[in-house]
């Protein structure tokens, strides 16, 4: 199976789940909230797919990142998918090293 086919399955497993949410309307507020959240990642995973149908067949047949959009929505698969079922939002921005003079400061307030 294809990356495009992959996604296309995923897309349509998801619009089922919407459509299904949909009709059973009347749900909570975390039912409603769980709602948006799936319609955006339906959005999500169509502009991957209009993405990856139009990356350059040489990117396809190689399956490396070719763009920053690329490596960065590599990145946020690997960091939902190491999240989940997490409720924090995903992120994959790493926090900056200690600086030698911060450190200091951190030990005096002890």
């Amino acid at each position: 199976m294809t990356k495009t086919e992959q996604l296309m399955q995923e897309r349509d497993d998801l619009q089922a789940k919407i459509a299904s949410a949909h009709k059973a309307k009347g749900g909570s507020e975390r039912e409603t909230s769980d709602l948006k959240m799936m319609e955006q990642e339906l959005l999500a995973l169509e502009q991957r797919i209009a993405r990856v149908e139009s990356s350059p067949p040489e990117a396809k047949e190689k399956g490396k990142p070719q763009s920053a959009d690329d490596k960065l929505e590599k990145k946020l698969d690997a960091a939902l998918k190491d999240s989940f079922p997490g409720s924090d939002p995903v992120s994959f921005i790493e926090a900056a090293p200690v600086k030698p003079g911060d450190q200091h400061h951190k030990n005096d307030r002890r």
